[in-house]
């Protein structure tokens, strides 16, 4: 009988011939236009607030993996894009303190401790977005844009999360991901569409939540997080949807500022079971990830 030798690993299980550092590059690459313009509408202190997510993230990570007794894994960049989002999706406002404890949570108490890049079952930064507004509701308050005109929203204006501040460049950054094969776009796509959908014949105004830049935020950064979302091909209809139905109701009609971020961790806890639908039909390219 002749002897093979076979490889066993942990999930995710998927070839590609792109190796992480490199798609990890590409997602902080299309996330330049999106950091530039929250720093240039809402000031200095949206680029001291990223330096700290990311700084928080990386020594993290360093410290986790040394106590460990481990090796870290900064060369794959990945907690450099974990804290870069998380910054991005934390009001200017927030408290750099607080903004630490977001990056030690992420990176600690979400990623690492289930075994590191590709074991996390919930979205890191998102997750750490959330315990922030959970744990320290008065001090990361997200003031919105308030009556601000969709021409203003789109280019952009101050307000808002760091990384809301411009939906056009938002777009820049997501096809930029597109071209460069580093994430489909059926998902992007359907989130966009059936919100826009939503807008206009739920709560009957198409710029509700068209104007709303955390829809476009979460559809290309984070809804393509290969760990926590579906990795079936029919699964992944199926989850777009899920996450878009769900943003657009906690936007539109619970009136939940935050609600697009709420609806990626329910997006990821409901990802698996969705997948269990599509057993053997799984998308072998590899995606964007936090």
């Amino acid at each position: 009988m002749e002897n093979r030798k076979i490889t066993v690993a942990s999930s995710p299980h998927v070839k590609s011939d792109l190796r992480v550092n490199r798609i990890m590059l590409d997602v902080i690459i299309a996330l330049v236009p999106v950091t530039a313009a929250g720093i240039y509408f809402n000031g200095i202190e949206g680029l001291f607030l990223v330096l700290v997510t990311i700084i928080g993230a990386m020594a993290t990570e360093v410290l986790f993996k040394k106590a460990l007794h481990k090796k870290h894994s900064l060369y794959d960049l990945s907690a450099i894009v974990t804290g870069l989002i998380l910054g991005l999706i934390l009001p200017v406002s927030t408290p750099l303190w607080v903004a630490a404890i977001s990056s030690v949570f992420a990176i600690a108490l979400v990623k690492e401790i289930f075994g590191g890049l590709g074991q996390n079952f919930m979205n890191p930064a998102v997750a750490a977005k959330i315990f922030a507004v959970v744990s320290y509701g008065n001090l990361v308050v997200n003031n919105g844009f308030e009556e601000t005109a969709f021409i203003d929203r789109f280019l952009g204006t101050a307000g808002g999360n760091l990384g809301e501040a411009s939906i056009l460049a938002i777009l820049v950054g997501g096809l930029y991901l597109a071209l460069k094969g580093i994430i489909r776009v059926r998902v992007p796509f359907t989130i966009i569409l059936v919100a826009l959908a939503f807008s206009q014949f739920v709560l009957g105004d198409i710029t509700i939540l068209g104007a709303n830049s955390s829809i476009y935020l979460i559809a290309f950064f984070m809804a393509n997080d290969y760990a926590s979302s579906s990795i079936t091909n029919g699964g992944k209809w199926i989850y777009a949807i899920l996450v878009a139905v769900a943003a657009a109701s906690f936007i539109g009609v619970a009136e939940n500022i935050e609600g697009a971020y709420y609806a990626i961790l329910i997006g990821n806890v409901f990802a698996p079971f969705i997948d269990t639908f599509f057993k053997g039909k799984v998308d072998t390219k590899k995606e964007a990830t936090a």
